[in-house]
């Protein structure tokens, strides 16, 4: 029951591992203590993975699929600490960290910011450093330039034949990059920045830091866009399950050399979900490794990747779809011919690179997760993982960009279940349901027949209909409520069968920033029995319309926004307007004379109220599995297999599920404070467009978007009633 933003992963390689290692650790220590500054930043965790001789034989051999950062300034030498702890002993923790001197001049120059006179810096500085950041953003991640469409120009160089670099030295250098550019970011000067390049700062700076708080964590994924993950190998991301979706999706093919470059990108594969494999294995070795029920079901979709015969792969069959619309488009029959004989050997190429390379290394990473659960255990929460108490803190600190402490959200979430919990008493006892507690009477209706699709190709069939017909019900009334409308076009598809296990019941999936692809909002059909009629219309207003659609395209149809500020994703802000769009769904009567539709409406806000509950009893207070997915089925009635789901993935993406009602409340106190302030000059559409046309911000900065737009409106509505 909910959506599942993408993770935007970022690669590239550059220095030794001990010198970006050692930039983090000054880093963090020059700016934990700083007055004003977060204590959330926290210090670096060591990292201790595999003897010297095998992570040296592993690490020291660059990948094909790695992009180089740039270099430090040849103007400045290493120099060297000694560790503290251990006085320079010959262990791991005892060896001197070697420090680029450039970061810790930036970071200690960043400090002192605010006393040292500066010389007003010009427009194209700041632009020059905003464009060295986007470029090297994209061309470490060649999978996000796709997915983002931008040009080979905008991401420095060639891409589409290349995946993102998954490797352990890749991710060093990539922790080591996002720290890097926060202390840039700390040492522009905005005083003579514009207004927009201000904003544009501002919320970079929330991003750069929370990431550069993410890379002091030396275990997981990290990504300099979409936060920290704990478990490589795991039931919704890992590349095994996104590489297939992914060249599916994103990988057009139009050309010959489009077609090679998605067998490039095939070899690929194999090297990446390798990489996986290895740094699955450190972190294991430095007791960081999933539960064991999150490596059982992560076993479970590799054997059902293994069991599928390479040519009915996603991988095989995704490249015949594209090849054969390419020769379809071909107008000769004589080069139609000749392309369809082509055609047939990169079908063969790709097959041979599933059952040779692929299949492999999805065996390697299925017998590494079995030869490990005999060290796994049941405890869920990352508060069990090395310094995992500051590793959640640092992980909601990414997701809700707030500064709110664990406890905080717990009781947030709790009174908020109290009080949607007696609305929905009154609500059911309206339909005649009186016995039994909430949650009770909650599954008894939606485990009413007549509330379902029947289970078969031909209920799917049905329900994509109504969902299709509802959102264009919900596009034609839609100028009422927004000053723009976006132009990306918006395909409702049901989540690829593969996928289907391990994804939650929808999400959305933006356009390409160039509008070459649409946006896609997914509902996963793998089982109907789990779909009811009561909850479809409120999940079709959150994914679609108007939510994530017209969120995520507004954004990225600014032209006037930086192309950097069009990439980020703030989870708080994306989850909390598309939560917001669902209360305002019910604001707008779409759910007049449907009090069972409503009854739905507010099951969902129930969910996401339970959501902030559940995950800081999971990762700040040792909750077991069991006892969250207790507190779920009681609470909102839902179905066991709905919520084993939902607990698993919060389990492996800690702090995600808190966004949503930290986010919605963040928007309905601002409308709130708009209407008081403005009175009979308030405009909706005016306020929609003040919350959305700037893109994605953290939570404190759309304070100041609508602080600014009020006083604006203002202004605007004087004129108005003076030309009357």
């Amino acid at each position: 029951m909910g959506c599942s933003p993408c993770s935007r992963r970022a690669s590239g390689a550059s220095r030794s591992r001990a010198a970006q290692a050692g930039d983090r650790r000054v880093f963090c220590q020059a700016f934990a203590g700083r007055p004003g500054r977060s204590s959330w930043l926290s210090p670096r965790v060591p990292y201790h993975g595999g003897s010297p001789t095998t992570k040296e034989a592993n690490l020291q051999q660059p990948s094909a699929t790695a992009r180089p950062l740039p270099a430090a300034s040849p103007k400045l030498a290493p120099c060297y600490l000694l560790d503290p702890a251990t006085g320079g002993s010959g262990t791991d923790e005892g060896r001197m960290k070697v420090l680029g001197c450039w970061v810790l001049a930036l970071a200690l120059a960043a400090a002192t910011a605010s006393c040292a006179p500066r010389r007003p810096q010009s427009l194209t500085a700041f632009d020059g450093r905003l464009g060295d950041w986007t470029r090297e953003i994209l061309s470490d991640s060649p999978e996000l330039a796709t997915q983002a469409g931008v040009s080979e120009d905008a991401a420095g160089g060639r891409f589409k034949d290349r995946l993102d670099d998954r490797s352990p030295l890749a991710l060093e250098a990539r922790r080591s990059a996002a720290v890097r550019r926060y202390a840039e970011l700390l040492a522009l000067d905005q005083r003579s920045l514009s207004a927009s390049d201000a904003l544009t700062l501002s919320i970079l700076r929330e991003q750069f830091e929370a990431t550069a708080a993410g890379a002091a964590f030396e275990y997981g994924d990290f990504s300099p866009l979409g936060g920290v993950r704990p478990y490589v190998l795991n039931q919704m991301d890992s590349a095994f399950l996104t590489l297939p979706v992914f060249l599916d999706e994103r990988h057009e093919i139009r050309t010959p050399d489009d077609a090679e470059a998605y067998l490039a990108r095939l070899e690929a594969a194999a090297e990446v979900i390798d990489h996986e494999t290895e740094r699955a294995r450190i972190d294991a070795g430095n007791g960081v490794r999933p539960p064991l029920f999150i490596m059982d079901a992560t076993l479970a979709l590799l054997e059902q990747a293994l069991a599928q015969p390479p040519l009915q792969q996603l991988y095989v069959t995704a490249l015949q779809r594209k090849l054969e619309a390419m020769a379809a488009a071909a107008t000769d029959p004589a080069a139609r011919a000749e392309m369809q004989q082509r055609n047939a050997g990169y079908l063969a190429r790709a097959e041979a690179i599933v059952r040779d390379r692929i299949v492999p290394a999805h065996r390697r990473a299925a017998l590494f997760l079995r030869a490990d659960r005999i060290n796994a255990t049941d405890a869920a929460g990352v508060g069990n993982l090395p310094h995992g108490e500051e590793y959640y803190t640092a992980a909601l600190r990414i997701e809700t960009t707030t500064a709110l402490s664990p406890d905080e959200i717990h009781r947030l979430g709790a009174e908020r279940v109290r009080g949607l919990t007696n609305e929905l008493d009154i609500a059911l006892r309206r339909v005649g349901l009186t016995d039994g507690t909430v949650g009770e009477r909650l599954a008894q209706l939606t485990a009413d027949p007549r509330h379902r699709y029947e289970d078969t190709d031909e209920g799917r069939a049905q329900l994509l209909a109504d969902v299709r017909a509802r959102v264009h019900r919900v596009l034609e009334r839609a100028p009422q409520w927004f000053g723009r409308m976006p132009r990306a076009p918006l395909e409702v598809r049901r989540v690829p069968p593969l996928l289907e296990a391990g994804q939650p019941g929808a999400y959305y999936e933006p356009a390409s920033l160039e509008g070459d692809t649409p946006g896609i909002y997914y509902i996963n059909l793998r089982a109907l029995s789990e779909m009811t009629r009561i909850d479809l219309p409120t999940q079709d207003y959150h994914e679609a319309v108007p939510g994530h659609h017209f969120q995520t395209a507004l954004a990225q149809e600014n032209r006037d926004a930086p192309l950097l500020r069009r990439l980020l994703s703030f989870n708080a802000y994306s989850e909390g307007w598309a939560l917001y769009a669902e209360q305002f769904a019910d604001e707008q009567g779409f759910y007049e004379g449907d009090p069972i539709g409503r009854i739905g409406y507010l099951r969902w806000q129930l969910w996401r109220a339970a959501r902030l509950v559940v995950d800081t009893g999971l990762h700040a207070r040792d909750w077991t599995r069991q006892q969250a997915i207790d507190y779920l089925i009681a609470t909102t009635g839902d179905a066991p297999g709905v919520i084993v789901t939902e607990v698993d993935r919060y389990v492996v993406w800690p702090g995600q599920a808190c966004g949503y009602e930290l986010g919605r409340r963040k928007i309905v106190r601002l409308r709130d404070q708009a209407r008081n302030a403005l009175a009979a000059d308030f405009d909706l559409r005016g306020f929609h467009d003040a919350v959305l046309l700037s893109g994605e911000v953290p939570l404190g900065v759309l304070d100041t978007l609508v602080a600014n737009w009020i006083p604006e409106q203002r202004r605007l509505a004087e004129r108005e009633r003076r030309r009357r």
